[in-house]
């Protein structure tokens, strides 16, 4: 079992659902809710039986997160946690064709090995260059985290390198989680990409039909985080997930951000980094973001 290509095709499936469902949605003249792409992208995605019909990351409901924000308001990307039930996507809450900022996270697991392939950004229809400038920023964050990134350091490493990164940038990383002692981090590990699913771990996923809770929640906390603590070295195959959620510091109207990269450290030496983004960016009409 190559648990890295079943990560990387975990993820494919998010992301080809995604741009199939924005493809449809955008063409039509129809208001698009919260709501609606969300669901649309779950259907979508349930097309494939190599994942279960859910996402580990919930709540929100189905592992979804669907948050339309405009560069005049930007209140709704105003959380520190999509977990509440004021973060769940809203069918009254409508997508600006102009001005629009979209929040966009999926949470796909494949069914055999428990691998999940998370998969998360940010869309901008307006014009706003400080926006502009926000996302490829945030973005170029990541690949220069991956390009500092080797075999044998260890996570809180990467924490380190990340939040001088952000710091650099006058950025604040607003990624929080109730299991992360340190309640901020840039990423997590790929649960199973580096160790060996328990008899007791194969059972849990083998029900996770019937139990869907029980088996999220057992990968949930099988996540190691990239945190200023973790002493977690890197070592091949593994693979791991940056994610930093950047607001521009001391600016009250800048909008929380998104970029969720994974990094595959593989058994022959090569390192690659999963983004999955330019197919939906051309779509968006978001050519900047296309040079690195």
């Amino acid at each position: 079992m190559d648990k890295l290509k079943i990560c990387k095709q975990t993820r494919e499936i998010a992301s080809g659902a995604l741009y199939k469902t924005l493809k449809k949605l955008l063409k039509s003249k129809k208001p698009i809710s919260e709501v609606m792409l969300r669901d649309a992208w779950l259907l979508e995605m349930r097309k494939n039986k190599n994942i279960f019909p859910d996402g580990w990351y919930d709540p929100p409901p189905h592992g979804i997160i669907i948050l339309f924000a405009t560069d005049k308001n930007v209140d709704r990307l105003n959380f520190k946690s999509a977990r509440p039930k004021e973060f769940w996507p809203r069918g009254d809450v409508f997508l600006d064709r102009k001005n629009g900022i979209v929040l966009l996270y999926s949470s796909p697991v494949d069914k055999k090995s428990g691998i999940i392939g998370d998969f998360e950004m940010t869309l901008y229809f307006g014009k706003n260059k400080i926006i502009k400038n926000q996302l490829k920023t945030n973005l170029g964050i990541i690949y220069k985290i991956f390009e500092d990134t080797r075999e044998g350091i260890k996570l809180s490493d990467i924490c380190l390198c990340g939040t001088k990164l952000l710091k650099k940038n006058k950025f604040v990383n607003i990624v929080y989680s109730v299991l992360d002692p340190t309640t901020t981090n840039l990423g997590h590990t790929i649960p199973f990409s580096y160790e060996n699913m328990t008899s007791q771990e194969i059972r849990i996923l083998k029900s996770g039909n019937k139990n869907w809770e029980r088996a999220y929640t057992m990968i949930s906390k099988k996540r190691k985080f990239v945190n200023r603590i973790e002493s977690l070295k890197l070592k091949s195959p593994m693979a791991v997930t940056i994610e930093p959620r950047s607001k521009i510091k001391n600016k009250k109207d800048s909008p929380l951000v998104a970029f969720h990269g994974i990094m595959l450290f593989k058994e022959n030496g090569e390192n690659e980094l999963l983004t999955n983004f330019d197919k939906i960016f051309k779509l968006a009409g978001m050519n900047y973001m296309l040079s690195k």
